[in-house]
Formats: C-alpha cells, structure tokens, sequence
C-alpha cells in the first residue's frame, strides 16, 4: 500500500513538473543503430577488399595524365569523408532544427535506394587531400573514421534525427548523413574497379 501511494505521489510531481514529457528520449532506436553500424562496417570492408594486394604500381597507375589514380581516388574519398564528418560534428553542435524536417523528401530506405552519389559528384578535389600523404595513410585514416562512426552511433544519446542538414543530396537529417556517407562508397569502389579493368594495368 505505501509503495502504491508513492509511486503515484512521485507520478503527480513529475506530471506537475513537466517531467513526464521528457522521460522518453529522442536518441535512436536499436534497430536504427544496427541499420547504420552494419552498413558503415560493411561497406568498409568493402573499400578495403577493393583495394587489397594491390602494389605501388597499380595503385599509382593512371591511364592518362588526366585520369585518377586509384591512390588518387582514395585520397579524394578519404578527404571528402573527413568534410563530411566536419559538417555531421558542426551540425550537431548547434541546436536542433526539427522545423527543418519538413525539408526532408526522402525516407531511409528511399535515401539509400536512391544511388545518386551526390555527396562525390559535387566535390571537386582541392587541396584538402594536401594533408594525406599517401594512399596506406588515406586508408588508415579511412578506418579510423569508420570506428569513430559505429562507436558514436552504439552509444551516442544525441538527437540525430531532429538536426538537419542540407547537403548535395538534398535535406538530411544527421542519422541519414551516416548512412548516406557509408553507401555511397560504392561510387569509389566503382572507379577502382573500371581502373583495374583497364587493359593496360600492371599485372602486378
């Protein structure tokens, strides 16, 4: 009987107090977290697996003065992700902007679905692949922002969901730039492929 009255005693403060509104929180479900973990840790791999065994030769092999090399290419991605990550950082810094939601044309699944490689298509490389100094540096880099992905979105109770973001590929919220930036490694993974396919690409 007393726990019953207090219970209910502790449940009339918290309604009087605005509290029972808040107790549930905005951070993301588990299915959420498994979605973008697998995904960032698989594609990954997938980076990795494209390049693996590959000797100096053939990494910095280019077809003409004009084309990419695969080193080339690497570092393009590594230092786009780096920017994106910047902006992921920036954005969820600030308050959130759930307003901004209404933005948003795409679910998750339709984001994914949707292939456009906007994120890579609108960079154009500069000087910011300056700060990398080789194709193995790149890649380590590479893998230590893909942990720092899949620890942040295990554990993180920020609301990622409700800071927005507008990039290339449209009005994002910041969960969606996670899932956008591991998917669309497939766009570099596609350019190391068609190098490797090239006729005159050493044998080793």
């Amino acid at each position: 009987m007393l726990k019953r009255t207090y219970g209910r005693i502790l449940l009339a403060l918290l309604v009087v107090t605005g509290l029972a509104g808040t107790l549930k929180h905005s951070s993301l479900s588990q299915k959420e977290r498994k979605q973008a973990i697998s995904l960032i840790r698989t594609s990954k791999n997938d980076v990795l697996k494209s390049v693996n065994g590959l000797s100096r030769a053939q990494i910095n092999y280019k077809a003409s003065p004009k084309d990419p090399s695969i080193g080339e290419i690497i570092m393009n991605m590594v230092s786009l992700e780096k920017k994106c990550n910047d902006e992921i950082k920036e954005a969820m810094g600030q308050p959130s902007n759930a307003e901004n939601r209404l933005q948003i044309a795409l679910t998750d699944d339709q984001l994914l679905a949707s292939n456009t490689s906007a994120l890579w298509k609108a960079h154009v490389p500069g000087n910011d692949k300056a700060s990398l100094k080789d194709a193995p540096e790149a890649l380590k880099k590479f893998v230590s922002l893909r942990d720092h992905y899949i620890k942040y979105i295990r554990t993180s109770t920020e609301d990622l969901r409700n800071h927005v973001v507008s990039t290339p590929a449209g009005w994002i919220d910041c969960y969606q730039y996670f899932l956008l930036l591991a998917d669309q490694s497939s766009y570099f993974i596609d350019k190391i492929s068609q190098i490797k396919s090239l006729p005159r690409f050493p044998r080793k």
